[in-house]
């Protein structure tokens, strides 16, 4: 906790809560734009459930990004390090930035979800809101996210330069929303951390032309890949904490 308020400390005046609010607050925008057919508002429950995947595909990645990069520039900048090194074990340093980092990403999920429980409201969507499913929805964004961040958290803080992570982050979100739209292959969005959004999706929808009325139906859930996701995860954390422990400054 000591070191977590140290980090809450360093970024005050960088605006990053607001930056992570900012970015949330389009994402709703972008989700709730448009005018709704009365079938739509009849679905609307599911119908979030199976445009989020792709929204948060875009969104999600692009907040860690940013949240990482501007978290770890912090200690980059005036060779911080050097002083942070002494003063603290660097295990201690790299978790600490971890920790508070998916606490500001874990409150923009939250909002995301608070914010379309309560707009389905406004709307009227059609029967009761379904715990169950947005909770496994909530668990699955969580899970995906989580380990994208941990990836974004080690690029940046053991990368000086701050473009390095930057367009990595940006390149492996350009080929997750790509793999998104390739459900031909599979393999190609199970490769990859960004394309896990789609991975573990459980909503599809059937339109048909004619009628214009949407279709929506559970599919089943791929839990061997989300289990191979939570590995994917806490191994990342475990190389990214012995690859900034080692790191020389």
């Amino acid at each position: 906790m000591k070191w977590l308020r140290c980090e809450r400390m360093k970024v005050k005046g960088r605006f990053i809560f607001l930056t992570m609010l900012i970015i949330t607050g389009v994402e709703l925008c972008w989700l709730f734009y448009g005018h709704y057919s009365d079938d739509q508002i009849q679905k609307g429950w599911m119908m979030f459930l199976f445009q989020l995947p792709l929204l948060q595909a875009i969104f999600l990645p692009l907040l860690s990004t940013v949240l990482a990069s501007r978290l770890a520039d912090i200690d980059h900048k005036g060779g911080m390090l050097k002083q942070l090194f002494c003063s603290m074990p660097r295990g201690a340093l790299y978790d600490a930035k971890l920790c508070y980092g998916l606490f500001l990403l874990f409150l923009s999920i939250l909002f995301q979800y608070a914010g379309i429980y309560i707009g389905g409201k406004v709307l009227g969507f059609g029967g009761s809101f379904p715990v169950k499913l947005y909770l496994l929805q909530l668990l699955f964004t969580t899970a995906t996210a989580f380990s994208i961040y941990i990836f974004q958290h080690t690029l940046s803080i053991l990368c000086k330069n701050q473009a390095i992570p930057f367009f990595t982050g940006i390149i492996g979100e350009f080929f997750g929303l790509f793999s998104m739209f390739l459900p031909q292959l599979p393999w190609l969005r199970k490769s990859l951390l960004w394309g896990y959004f789609g991975v573990l999706q459980f909503v599809g929808n059937d339109w048909d032309k004619t009628t214009r009325i949407n279709t929506f139906y559970l599919l089943d859930i791929d839990w061997p890949f989300f289990v191979v996701l939570l590995a994917a995860g806490i191994l990342l954390y475990f190389i990214g904490k012995i690859l900034f422990s080692q790191k020389e400054v």
